[in-house]
């Protein structure tokens, strides 16, 4: 990575990608918040990692199975039990989308 520096038009740009609305007078303190940023990102990328395997989680990861047996599921009854709302054998739930 090279060494550039970026612009405050840079900023507006990403401001605006995110939906952020950063005020003219803050735009320079984002701007230096971003080149630090940009700067640890420099120096990471200088690190040697040719010898490190690629990993996907940094502790040792294995999968627990079980054997898959058939159970009884619960009665309509049981599930809507204790609910705070039913219509029916469904569960009534408030309205989370206009």
């Amino acid at each position: 990575m090279s060494d550039k520096k970026i612009k405050i038009e840079e900023v507006k740009h990403i401001a605006k990608l995110s939906k952020l609305n950063i005020p003219d007078n803050e735009l320079e303190y984002y701007l230096s918040e971003m080149d630090k940023m940009i700067s640890h990102f420099n120096i990471l990328s200088k690190v040697d990692t040719s010898d490190v395997q690629p990993m996907t989680h940094v502790n040792i990861m294995t999968n627990v199975y079980r054997q898959d047996e058939p159970k009884d599921s619960l009665t309509t009854k049981e599930a809507t039990k204790n609910s705070s709302e039913t219509f029916g054998q469904f569960i009534k739930i408030p309205k989370i989308i206009d």
